[in-house]
């Protein structure tokens, strides 16, 4: 009796769950904006690696002239952390205006940094804070963006937060695999305009001058800027699988998709197009992996060729259509990130963008393994259960 009344709350619980999600995202749907950004014209550069993105990012920060503006799902105030606040510290005191935003959740350590970098001179905030207003929905939609505007001149945008694991310090999750872009051109104004609006849901009652650059279209790359809230993410995906006419590539930690884009991709391997999917050998949460075993084995099943990244963590996400078309961001391929997170995507035809993405999934590829149906089957009644569990929270993932 004891484990039915048990098994019959926890039910009640996942139903609760979903219809809180279902009127979260009507809810949602109804506030979206409608503006999309325009292709522009800029200069690109390309980062694999934490170390190498680190320095480009602290050497911008030490050439900054008028203003620094970051946002990151996750900033530790561990050694790295600290090392940036004391940079930004000295920018503050040459009469640089900094600017700091980090998700409520993600960057929960940081609550008791607030005061200190405030005292010191720096304009901080903790995006989405995490308060209770009878729906676990609004505390589920976090704030997943990674974006440095400098000057409004330069930004960053990409897969890398600030910690020590990013910079390969993690001695279980290292190396660290992402993909960062460097940017400048017009739709740097873009990335400005994005902050600006996550700022001021913070700061509803303050007056925020953020400095309007006016940018000529110099520079020879091509792409596009592609954030979550104006733009559906689920459909932006879906409309990029339907050009693919050879191939389909998909970097991500996590892979737990819509049904919408799940049905797509099998429908594209029917039409005898390869996918080809890369995710992490050694997951950094306990459920994610066995949420997303049975997408896994279907799409296996269908001709899909799957990879587990083995040597260190894979955190990418990126999405590379025929080799023609990139998609490089802070988007996971699961349904949090899809549905609800703040997120944003850089998309680029740039052949030279992409032949070094090429180039990057070419070496992670030689330090993963290509898994088979049989190899992603739970284990026992623990693994059943386990994968059960996890894909009835697959949502909340």
């Amino acid at each position: 009796m004891k484990v039915l009344k048990v098994f019959a709350i926890l039910l009640m619980i996942i139903g609760w769950l979903r219809l809180d999600w279902l009127m979260g995202m009507h809810s949602l749907k109804r506030k979206r904006r409608s503006s999309v950004y325009p292709w522009r014209k800029g200069e690109m550069n390309f980062y694999d690696d934490g170390v190498a993105w680190m320095k480009s990012l602290e050497l911008d920060i030490m050439e900054a002239k008028r203003s620094i503006c970051l946002l990151f799902y996750i900033i530790e105030p561990d050694e790295v952390g600290r090392r940036l606040f004391s940079l930004l510290e000295g920018r503050v005191k040459d009469g640089i205006e900094v600017r700091i935003l980090c998700d409520a959740l993600g960057s929960k350590n940081m609550k008791k940094w607030v005061k200190p970098l405030q005292e010191a001179g720096i304009h901080i905030a903790l995006s989405r804070p995490l308060i209770f207003k009878g729906s676990l929905f609004s505390l589920q939609r976090r704030n997943h963006r990674k974006i440095v505007i400098i000057d409004g001149e330069i930004a960053h945008v990409g897969g890398f937060n600030i910690g020590r694991e990013y910079v390969n310090l993690d001695p279980v999750l290292s190396p660290w695999r992402d993909y960062h872009l460097r940017i400048t051109g017009s739709g740097v104004e873009d990335l400005l305009s994005e902050f600006q609006i996550d700022w001021q849901r913070e700061f509803k009652k303050t007056q925020n001058h953020f400095e309007a650059v006016s940018h000529e279209a110099k520079g020879s790359f091509s792409y596009q800027i592609v954030p979550s809230e104006p733009v559906n993410m689920e459909a932006f995906m879906l409309d990029l699988f339907d050009l693919a006419q050879k191939s389909i590539f998909i970097g991500t930690p996590y892979f737990i998709p819509t049904e919408k884009l799940f049905s797509c991709l099998k429908n594209k391997l029917a039409q005898n197009i390869s996918i080809t999917i890369l995710v992490p050998g050694t997951p950094d949460h306990a459920l994610v992996q066995p949420a997303s075993y049975h997408f896994l084995r279907e799409l296996i099943d269908l001709g899909a060729h799957v990879y587990q990244f083995e040597h260190g963590f894979y955190h990418a996400k990126v999405l590379l259509i025929d080799e023609k078309l990139c998609d490089v961001g802070t988007t996971n391929f699961d349904r949090r990130s899809i549905l609800i997170n703040d997120e944003l995507n850089v998309l680029t035809t740039d052949q030279r963008i992409i032949l070094q993405v090429q180039q990057s999934i070419q070496k992670d590829l030689q330090h993963s393994v290509r898994i088979s149906k049989d190899q992603l089957k739970p284990e026992g009644i623990g693994g059943s259960a386990m994968e059960l569990v996890a894909r009835s929270f697959s949502h909340l993932l």
